[in-house]
């Protein structure tokens, strides 16, 4: 089971090719503050229905399978880790600039941080609704096959 101290150690990334029992396939991922560095393997997992939806919390699973990294998921999870990553250093690179240039109270007190957290979750709530599509798709694709 993957365990990680503020951001450091390993964790679970991704989901991908759900089945009706409500099984996908994540993988375990070595990180460094919370970014996925190295691929360690994939699993077939059922998460736990106690668990929490809240991020940062510890959640559990039943393992079905252990199994190499899948490539596709691999690249999937680099890619949005660097969207997110790459807009936040596009906030404090071009944005911030431009809003202390023409929007002197965008940058006064609470605004300015709330404004850099809607551009480094915008790219992690877009992978959150393609996989909520995926999901149901998955599903679908199942109950179709049985």
């Amino acid at each position: 089971m993957p365990s990680n101290v503020n951001g450091f150690g390993t964790k679970y990334y991704g989901q991908r090719d759900f089945r009706l029992d409500g099984s996908y396939v994540t993988t375990n991922f070595f990180c460094l503050g919370f970014f996925p560095v190295i691929p360690l393997h994939s699993v077939r997992v059922i998460p736990d229905p106690k668990n929490s939806w809240m991020p940062f919390s510890k959640n559990y699973y039943a393992i079905l399978e252990k199994r190499w990294p899948n490539p596709l998921q691999v690249l999937s999870i680099y890619l949005w880790s660097a969207a997110a990553a790459g807009m936040g250093i596009l906030f404090f690179w071009k944005i911030e600039p431009f809003l202390k240039d023409r929007g002197l109270w965008l940058t006064q007190g609470w605004v300015e941080a709330l404004l850099c957290g809607v551009c480094v979750v915008a790219p992690i709530a877009a992978g959150a609704l393609l996989r909520t599509l995926l999901r149901k798709r998955g599903q679908l694709q199942s109950a179709e096959n049985l």
